[in-house]
């Protein structure tokens, strides 16, 4: 038997589709976020808590253990002036009661304990490091610079972007920020600090490298990446990588300093020079220098 459906309801069936898989996926990072959030309280007492059991019947924390599996704490409590005291148990048991009827735990990582149901394993995520750095690399005529990318965690955050003189570049700044946040990435939370090092004027040139290096030190690149690869290109405001003046030139000179790829404007990259035994990649956008980046190169 043949089934008709019209075009209406083909459509809005694919809509219903599209939304299902739209809630699952959020309801997984909203767990996923609810645990991380959980880590952070119980770690500020308890730094070394590695994994927790829930009771999802209760919607409580049920104890709280290190790498080694040894228990940090239990409910109901474990022995007056516990540093993991009533009042932040009762923060914790709080974000799991929102989370817990949304379901979606075993797709959340969330594995049944081997007390048995109603109970949950869940492994905590690891904790930030302290400090995360990057480092890249504008190798242009006159230009040589090295750009170095702080982010430190703070409740505050903030972006300062300095040259070499230690001057703000706030035009520079504020032009990143934007392709940044164009390009469909999210700003880095906490105290960013990006100072360029070297010589010549940076100019427009360095805007590439200046947003690589904060992805990186925001952990969408990995910084080894960046490593022996020349950065050149403008930013739009929009995200798109301009050609900027005397980019075959640029090229030139960083091969002459021995980086082995470099990263260009895609409607430079055709005329550029040929880098032996190296690469030079053409990009529209910040995206896809992001994406090139994430690629293994070898020389």
């Amino acid at each position: 038997m043949t089934v008709r459906t019209d075009l209406v309801t083909a459509a809005l069936s694919r809509a219903t589709a599209r939304s299902a898989r739209a809630a699952e996926v959020t309801r997984t990072t909203f767990l996923n976020d609810t645990i991380a959030y959980a880590a952070r309280l119980i770690r500020d007492v308890l730094p070394t808590a590695a994994a927790v059991t829930v009771d999802t019947d209760e919607k409580e924390l049920h104890e709280v253990r290190d790498a080694d599996g040894e228990t940090l704490w239990h409910a109901p409590i474990s022995g007056p002036g516990h540093k993991f005291n009533d009042s932040l148990v009762d923060d914790v048991d709080d974000l799991l009661r929102e989370a817990i009827p949304f379901g979606g735990l075993a797709a959340a990582g969330w594995k049944t304990s081997v007390k048995g149901f109603p109970y949950r394993d869940i492994q905590l995520p690891e904790p930030p490091p302290a400090t995360r750095h990057a480092r890249a690399y504008v190798r242009h005529e006159d230009t040589v610079l090295d750009v170095h990318a702080n982010l430190v965690p703070a409740d505050r955050p903030s972006f300062a972007l300095r040259d070499r003189f230690g001057n703000d570049m706030r035009e520079t700044r504020d032009r990143v920020r934007a392709a940044i946040l164009n390009a469909g990435y999210d700003w880095p939370d906490g105290q960013l600090t990006v100072d360029l090092h070297g010589a010549g004027e940076p100019g427009s040139v360095a805007d590439l490298a200046i947003a690589c290096a904060i992805l990186a030190a925001a952990g969408h690149i990995a910084p080894a990446a960046l490593k022996r690869t020349a950065l050149l290109g403008e930013l739009g405001l929009d995200g798109r990588v301009r050609v900027t003046d005397q980019t075959r030139a640029g090229v030139r000179f960083a091969d002459l300093c021995g980086y082995r790829r470099v990263i260009v404007a895609s409607t430079a990259a055709t005329t550029c020079p040929l880098i032996p035994g190296g690469a030079v990649h053409g990009v529209l956008d910040l995206r896809q220098a992001v994406d090139l980046l994430a690629q293994p190169f070898t020389d």
